[in-house]
């Protein structure tokens, strides 16, 4: 096909498929082996780019930045339509499957490798104008469509092409085990591609920046200046030649950006952003830019995968080699997620330039810190729930707005902001304030408030060379904020909140358990029985308490009733039930972070009767009480020389782990998993 006929009969018209077409274009054909390489290579080098459906499909977004091949391609077809965005992405799907009937801002070419797909589409007759205008305007909410009876439908074989107009609806379902590769012809709109170019040539003109004159009738000056003939002119030279360069250079400035070069390890998002937008051609990036850097940021993301066994974690709770190692892998872990969810969920914030200013800062504040930074942000309560959280949200296709995920994960990185001001420079963060009065900076051990009440996101902004913080009240008015230290609790490096944190009332009513305790209510003497407590630990367990110090930032005990085991949650607050509180939320973080890093079993595992209630619960959930039980008996030798006692939670341990051995020993091996790991620990006598 000509592109005169493509452009002249179908472009945004029809769709078509072209049959055993695809080796004009890629031959040979892409391979699964190949694919395998290209999401292995982006999972270290850009990891955020791949999306994976368990068991269903793996989904390598912009897959020219670990492929010549597909890069070329992109080359090839950008050329020759004269198009400057285009990118390659390419899906591999396992089993049958689909992701639902959509439409997209896009143009596409899919370029069927292996396997066969069903395809249906609808023209856009159908779907509503504000839907669309939405979408065009960066709102990546809207999209899903329905699917009319009378659609057409094309199936494609290996080596077949579907175009797949603008905005048509379409749904495709593999019939099995496939692999496609979807050229992208990325559209723009004149409010992205056009007004950045006039709002550059008149930032020079003097009637454009001088502060505005009182009156509306003094604004013609402004308006008289925009039938400029040569000002029309300079706009259509820049965006011919941004044009121009954008068919010429195509993806090369995100390759750039995407191997670190140019992006210091201090560099902001928003620097990184308008190199995408250049490149581009001026079109509208769909989703928020993100740029690695070149510093600990990048280089933790790109680590190989190095965990100890999780037999050996389970086993050895407080061995400090084991758990540094683990931690390290986590906290790659957690950022990995933290970047796919800001970069994902940034489609609904079109409307929120606030919050895509901050998620950008975010990016750059992570980009900009060192190795030390970032194994703190590991061990953060606040990131650690916001990120659970918000994928809880995703695995039930709900979704909260982002008013509330980016300020808390914002008020993480105020320590951050504070030690590297030029990334936040000239740009207020939003930030989740901790109570109406002030904003708990954990990190650097800080309390931070202003005269007046918060908002409850509040404005933070920073001087830009000494980052020194201000912070905006409900009223609107900044005023420098009031730094007070945290109380730390005396023999430890734990905090001790007397105010609680706002994020922690939240894990109740929304029905997400962080496993990251909640301090201590408060007492006139707390301060006193949590250095008592400490002090016990550091006679009887001095490793507990130096595990609990790598692994928690806050001292707290158990949060739930379900976190108690059979301990009495009313029992008043002891060295030595604080001591074992603070045990058990320590247990709780690292069974977390064990299910974090390794599989679940291949075969679902059943559900169990809690030994400690008698209701029907997650073969996950008992295996994490028993591995708490077991941390608290220890306690309980060291504080006592007998199994039962103040703490008395022995013998529900021992019973509930011979039920799990007696049930659960079934399943087939997974020796990497947690399940097997745990249950070997049981069977040795832990």
């Amino acid at each position: 096909m000509s592109r005169d006929v493509f452009f002249g009969e179908y472009f945004r018209r029809k769709p078509f498929v072209l049959r055993a077409a695809t080796r004009g274009l890629l031959d040979p054909p892409l391979t699964v082996a190949e694919f395998d390489g290209i999401r292995e290579r982006m999972v270290r080098e850009d990891p955020v780019q791949v999306v994976e459906r368990p068991g269903e499909a793996w989904f390598v977004r912009v897959a020219d930045l670990a492929s010549p091949r597909l890069a070329a391609l992109s080359d090839t077809v950008r050329q020759t339509l004269d198009w400057p965005n285009v990118w390659c992405d390419a899906v591999q799907t396992l089993a049958p499957s689909g992701i639902g009937c959509h439409f997209d801002d896009s143009d596409n070419f899919v370029l069927q490798q292996e396997g066969t797909k069903r395809w249906q589409l609808s023209p856009p007759s159908g779907l509503p104008e504000d839907s669309l205008r939405r979408r065009m305007v960066g709102d990546h909410s809207v999209g899903t469509a329905y699917m009319p009876d009378d659609a057409l439908e094309f199936v494609l074989a290996p080596g077949d092409i579907l175009y797949l107009p603008i905005f048509w609806s379409h749904w495709g379902v593999s019939d099995g085990p496939s692999l496609s590769v979807s050229v992208a012809l990325n559209s723009a709109n004149a409010l992205d591609s056009v007004l950045p170019l006039i709002a550059e040539e008149l930032r020079s003109q003097r009637v454009w920046w001088q502060p505005l004159p009182a009156g509306r009738d003094s604004l013609d000056t402004l308006w008289n200046s925009l039938t400029d003939p040569a000002l029309r002119n300079r706009i259509r030279a820049a965006l011919r030649e941004r044009h121009r360069a954008g068919v010429a250079h195509g993806l090369s400035a995100q390759r750039t950006v995407a191997a670190g070069a140019g992006a210091g390890a201090g560099a902001g998002a928003g620097t990184a952003t308008g190199t995408e937008d250049e490149a581009s051609g001026g079109a509208r990036p769909s989703l928020l830019s993100l740029s690695l850097g070149s510093g600990a940021l990048r280089e933790l993301v790109s680590r190989p995968r190095e965990l100890p066994k999780a037999r050996d974690l389970l086993s050895g709770p407080t061995s400090a080699g084991l758990w540094a190692s683990a931690r390290g892998e986590h906290t790659r872990h957690v950022l990995i997620r933290l970047l796919r969810l800001l970069r994902h969920r940034s489609a609904d914030w079109a409307g929120r330039p606030d919050i895509r200013r901050t998620a950008r800062t975010v990016i750059g504040l992570l980009a900009a810190a060192d190795e030390r930074e970032l194994a703190e942000l590991g061990r953060h309560p606040v990131l650690l729930g916001a990120v659970r959280r918000a994928e809880h949200e995703a695995a039930a296709d709900y979704r909260q707005t982002g008013d509330e995920f980016v300020p808390q994960v914002a008020s993480v990185l105020l320590g951050l902001a504070v030690r590297h001001p030029e990334v936040p420079a000239g740009h207020p963060l939003t930030v989740a304030r901790s109570d109406p009065g002030g904003i708990v900076a954990l990190l650097p051990g800080e309390r931070w408030s202003a005269r007046g009440e918060l908002a409850e996101n509040a404005g933070v902004r920073f001087e830009e060379t000494s980052g020194v913080p201000s912070l905006r009240t409900a009223d609107g008015t900044w005023h420098p904020a009031v730094v007070e230290p945290l109380a730390t609790v005396p023999g430890s490096s734990l905090h001790l909140l007397e105010r609680v944190h706002g994020w922690w009332d939240q894990a109740g009513p929304h029905g997400v358990s962080w496993h990251c305790g909640r301090p201590p209510a408060p007492t006139a003497d707390l301060s006193a029985r949590a250095a008592d407590a400490v002090a016990l630990l550091a006679d009887r367990w001095p490793e507990a308490l130096a595990a609990a110090e790598a692994q928690l930032l806050v001292f707290t005990q158990p949060g739930t009733p379900d976190e108690w085991l059979s301990w009495p949650p009313d029992e008043p607050a002891s060295a030595r039930t604080l001591a074992a509180g603070l045990v058990t939320v320590l247990a709780r973080a690292q069974w977390r972070l064990i299910t974090d890093l390794f599989p679940d079993p291949e075969q679902p595992l059943p559900p169990l009767e809690s030994p400690w209630d008698g209701s029907s619960r997650s073969a996950k959930w008992v295996c994490g009480q028993i591995f708490a039980a077991n941390t608290r008996n220890e306690l309980s030798r060291r504080l006592l020389g007998r199994e039962t006692g103040a703490v008395g939670v022995a013998a529900d341990g021992e019973r509930a782990a011979a039920l799990v051995l007696e049930e659960l020993s079934g399943p087939p091996p997974d020796p990497d998993g947690w399940f097997e790991a745990f249950m070997t620990t049981q069977k040795q006598g832990l």
